[in-house]
């Protein structure tokens, strides 16, 4: 619950057997409402698994957008999270990842 009043970071929610792979609760910058689904993959280097909206659950498509108070679960290696975390709490005007987030 903190994380929605305080969002930042990732919260791993599952763990493959061997640890390395988690599906984790990820923030993102207000900036990426709009944006499509893919293109946050493309900035974190990781798979979108599915979004929360409004207690449904959203599996990405081509077109899927963020839309305002969407829950992002990523897949991705545990390793990964800090950078995963890093590339989508900001977004440079424009659209461009901002620096030190890629």
């Amino acid at each position: 619950m903190l994380r929605r009043l305080l969002p930042e970071g990732s919260e791993p929610l599952w763990r493959d057997p061997t640890g390395a792979v988690v599906l984790a609760e990820v923030a993102y910058a207000e900036d990426w409402v709009g944006e499509k689904a893919s293109a946050v993959e493309e900035a974190a280097r990781a798979r979108v698994a599915f979004l929360s909206r409004l207690g449904e659950v959203v599996l990405p498509g081509p077109g899927t957008v963020l839309q305002e108070g969407d829950v992002l679960h990523m897949i991705a290696l545990e390793q990964d999270l800090e950078r995963i975390s890093a590339a989508l709490s900001t977004r440079a005007p424009g659209g461009k990842v901002s620096k030190g987030g890629r």
